[in-house]
C-alpha cells in the first residue's frame, strides 16, 4: 500500500501527525505534512488508513497495491 499527499490540499492541520506519528511529520519551513515514505512498511498501514480517514481536508490517498 502506499499514500499519497496533495501538498496543494493540506491545510497543516497536523491531524495525520497525530493519528500516525510513526508516518508523518509536519514541515518546519510551511507546517504542512511531509509525504511519508512509500510503500507503507505492514506494521503502519492500519494507522495510515486511520490518517487518511481522518484527514479533515481530504489531502491524503490510499493506493492498495
Amino acid at each position: 500500500m502506499r499514500i499519497e499527499l496533495d501538498r496543494n490540499v493540506c491545510q497543516g492541520h497536523g491531524v495525520c501527525q497525530m493519528t500516525a506519528a510513526n508516518l508523518f511529520t509536519l514541515s518546519d519551513d510551511d507546517g504542512l505534512a511531509i509525504q511519508p515514505p512509500n510503500p507503507i512498511a505492514p506494521q503502519f498501514q492500519d494507522e495510515g488508513r486511520l490518517a487518511t480517514a481522518s484527514c479533515p481536508e481530504r489531502a491524503l490517498t490510499v493506493i492498495e497495491d
